[in-house]
């Protein structure tokens, strides 16, 4: 028979007959008084709750009936408030009658303001008590007035507290029951209370009488129950004699039954009871028997599982593996941890705490910290400094996990440690690469943009963002075609030249810039690849060359304007002289022919060709003038003039001519223009020439003919200058003789119908007053001539 079994049994066999009896009163004491003290007690209960309930409500009334007098009073007289409210005869005869209630024998009522001031009390009317605390310290009146007028008007309370009055020579508290009501129009609070033990005296009373009613039937009880045990004991003696046989490891006995009483019955039930027994124990042995035989496998399979996990701890050498309790206290140390931290395993477990290999904290604020690093999350990584044996620093990766048990709760923690000193360094030396190549690249004067596979933009440089008047944060992620005047087609372009070459150099293209200006760039780029040497992206360096192309063009204009200026000089000279040695000759001829003319009779038959030689001395000698005019052989006559007036001059010459030819004019001539130093008439001749040039070169154009003549004021290379602009919408001069036109005797006219001096002319009068000519023209659409002329400075 298995040991749990026949200590059970011997438990339930009484050795002695007085044993017995004794239990069988004690059972017949539990059966009989049991639901009888259940019952007495029940209804105990039930009486005390209906007496306190009693008592309190008539507390309750107490106060309710104070409010209802406080509110009658209040209906009929409604403006009584504050002060007036000790002046009305009724209302002192209220506070007087609330005065004289008594609740038990010490007990009584009493009103209170918001502010703490008794309105009405038996003895310390008048008194601010609203820090009065009880024999606890706590601010109860603090806390009544509180709860009131959050309560609001109306609302009953309760409120119950310790309470000692040394003047009525009491040493030890007592509970104090108190009701209370907020009376809004006066800002009372009816209170009315007493002590619990006044309040339930009657209570008491009747407790204590049913007490000794229970007492008394407790004893008739009990000498019933010994009166009737003497009838039971004989049976319940041979049951007993069975049971000590049964202990003994006979299960095979049974109880003799004699009768079909409740004692037979119990036998019965007993032979019943040993006869499972029998069974449960045969049971329970084979059970036992396989149950210790899986332990065994058990406790082999979990030795072996331990010394694997033993191994693989201490074989790990480059980690550090700390197992610790909930309070730090350090019960396990692999070999790297040995390592890492410089501690022998012997030295912390269960000796030392982990704060040892942290620097500057203690062991609750280490509790704390781990705590809270698994509460919000199951395994919890964190890089912090920690701290060796001989105290050096060093940076450390932690993860931390926490040990559970069955029950979830937590009963200690797992860290692992590993030493970061080379990666940080590592790290650290990456960054300050990292800052110096970026360094390097946004101090650099060209823009460097970088791009993925797609052509998204990944990197740009502060150049970049300069030249382009964008902030980086607009234009990374996007195209770059965004910023290529030929969008999407200039990105194929470079594709395709990086894909045949892997790289381009001196790629000339242009930008467009946030604010719409296009930009001049010379590029290089490069296709970018990874460590494997997958291509990755683009990167490109871009140089601003518009600045550079603007200059450049200045000084091809410049450049050009001194070459004609200098073939104007030497051609000027060269008429000069031209016109000097044909009009000595002219004039003899001249003189000579006026005095054959004037001799010449009126029928003489070579009068006719002597007329025609007069005329050819006139047209030679108006081309003699007009050499000598050309090379400035004239005088010019430099006066203080408004630009507009030898422009209103020409245009009122040839105005009537220009409408004959369905040329429509348009003035934008801008009053108040500073004044220049100029010769009208040249500058008249000037504007005639461009007229005409401009009327020449629309008399053949079937659609708009229009000639507009703009005057303004500009700024050209720092200097105040005024422009003359005749522009026409003419048939265009072609870029290939464009740069001939002001050359001495180049025409694009028919034969005939010019000389090729009248821009060359025009040329020499501006160039003579300082200024400069400009012209810019495209076949098909016109020809805009600007004429710009220094302003004359204030002396």
């Amino acid at each position: 028979m298995p040991d749990p079994l026949k200590k059970l049994i011997k438990m339930a066999i009484p050795f002695h007959d007085w044993k017995i009896r004794r239990k069988l009163i004690s059972i017949t004491l539990l059966l009989v008084l049991l639901p009888l003290l259940m019952v007495v007690s029940f209804s105990l209960d039930r009486f005390n709750d209906a007496l306190k309930k009693a008592a309190e409500e008539d507390l309750d009334h107490l106060v309710r009936n104070i409010y209802a007098l406080c509110k009658s009073h209040q209906e009929m007289m409604p403006n009584m408030a504050g002060p007036s409210l000790d002046q009305s005869e009724s209302l002192r005869t209220l506070r007087e009658a609330i005065r004289q209630i008594k609740v038990g024998e010490t007990g009584y009522a009493y009103t209170i303001d918001s502010r703490g001031l008794l309105q009405v009390h038996p003895a310390k009317e008048g008194e601010n008590i609203l820090d009065s605390t009880d024999s606890a310290g706590f601010k109860y009146i603090r806390a009544m007035i509180k709860e009131a007028l959050v309560l609001g008007d109306g609302q009953v309370e309760t409120l119950s507290y310790p309470w000692m009055n040394p003047e009525l020579g009491e040493t030890a508290p007592r509970q104090k029951l108190t009701k209370y009501i907020y009376f809004k129009p006066w800002d009372w609070i009816i209170s009315a209370g007493a002590y619990e033990e006044e309040i339930y005296h009657s209570l008491y009373k009747t407790e204590r009488f049913i007490f000794s009613v229970v007492l008394v039937t407790l004893a008739i009880a009990v000498g019933l129950t010994i009166f009737l045990s003497r009838f039971l004991t004989k049976p319940i003696l041979d049951l007993t004699r069975v049971t000590a046989q049964m202990s003994a490891g006979d299960l095979s006995q049974r109880v003799k039954i004699q009768g079909q009483d409740e004692i037979g019955i119990l036998g019965d039930s007993f032979n019943s009871m040993a006869a499972k027994i029998e069974d449960y124990t045969s049971n329970l042995e084979n059970l036992i028997e396989i149950r210790t035989k899986d332990l065994m496998d058990s406790r082999e399979k979990y030795r072996a599982l331990s010394h694997f996990l033993t191994s693989i701890l201490e074989s790990t050498t480059h980690y550090a593996i700390i197992a610790m309790e909930i309070d730090g206290t350090i019960t396990e140390f692999n070999k790297g941890a040995e390592k890492l931290f410089g501690w022998k395993k012997e030295e912390v477990i269960q000796k030392e705490n982990i704060a040892i290999t942290h620097f500057s904290m203690s062991k609750e604020e280490i509790k704390n910290a781990f705590g809270g690093r698994v509460r919000s999350e199951d395994l919890s990584d964190q890089e912090m400094d920690r701290i060796q044996k001989n105290g050096r620093r060093f940076p450390a990766h932690s993860s931390l996990t926490a040990i559970t048990e069955p029950s979830g709760g937590v009963r200690g923690f797992v860290e692992i440690v590993r030493n970061i000193a080379i990666r940080k360094s590592l790290e650290k030396e990456l960054r300050e690469t990292k800052e110096f190549l970026e360094n390097i690249m946004e101090s650099s004067v060209d823009g460097i943009v970088t791009t993925d596979l797609k052509g998204k933009i990944t990197y740009m440089n502060r150049a970049m963002e300069e030249m382009l008047a964008y902030p980086r944060s607009e234009l990374l992620g996007n195209h770059i075609s965004i910023i290529y005047v030929r969008g999407i087609q200039e990105a194929w372009d470079i594709m395709n030249l990086l894909g045949a070459d892997e790289r381009i150099e001196h790629y000339e293209m242009d930008l467009k810039s946030k604010t719409g200006e296009v930009l001049t760039i010379l590029t290089s780029a490069s296709l970018l690849r990874d460590e494997e040497g997958k291509v990755i992206g683009t990167s490109g360096i871009f140089k601003n060359m518009t600045e550079q192309k603007r200059l450049e063009a200045k000084l091809k204009e410049t450049q050009f304007y001194l070459i004609e200026a200098s073939k104007m000089r030497a051609l000027g000279e060269l008429v000069a002289g031209v016109a000097h040695e044909l009009n000595n000759p002219l004039m003899a001829s001249q003189t000579i022919f006026h005095v054959i003319m004037n001799n010449l009779h009126e029928e003489c038959p070579n009068r006719e060709r002597l007329e025609i030689i007069g005329r050819c001395n006139n047209r030679i000698e108006k081309i003699v003038n007009h050499l000598r005019e050309f090379s400035r052989q004239t005088e010019s006559d430099f006066q203080e003039l408004d630009i507009n007036q030898p422009v209103e001059n020409a245009l009122m010459l040839t105005g009537q001519q220009l409408l004959n030819h369905n040329i429509t004019i348009n003035r934008r001539l801008t009053e108040g223009l500073p004044k220049i130093a100029g010769d009208s008439g040249q500058l008249e001749q000037v504007f005639l020439n461009l007229i005409s040039n401009a009327r020449d070169a629309m008399e053949t154009v079937t659609g708009l003919k229009e000639l507009t003549i703009h005057s303004y004021l500009t700024e050209e290379e720092e200097e105040t200058m005024v422009v003359v602009s005749v522009k026409d919408t003419g048939e265009g001069i072609p870029e290939v003789i464009l740069s001939k036109v002001l050359e001495p005797f180049f025409s694009t006219k028919p034969v005939g119908k010019g000389t090729g001096l009248g821009l060359s002319l025009c040329f020499g009068i501006v160039e003579a007053h300082g200024g400069r000519l400009k012209i810019k023209s495209q076949v098909g659409i016109g020809t805009e001539v600007k004429i710009l002329l220094p302003v004359m400075k204030k002396t």
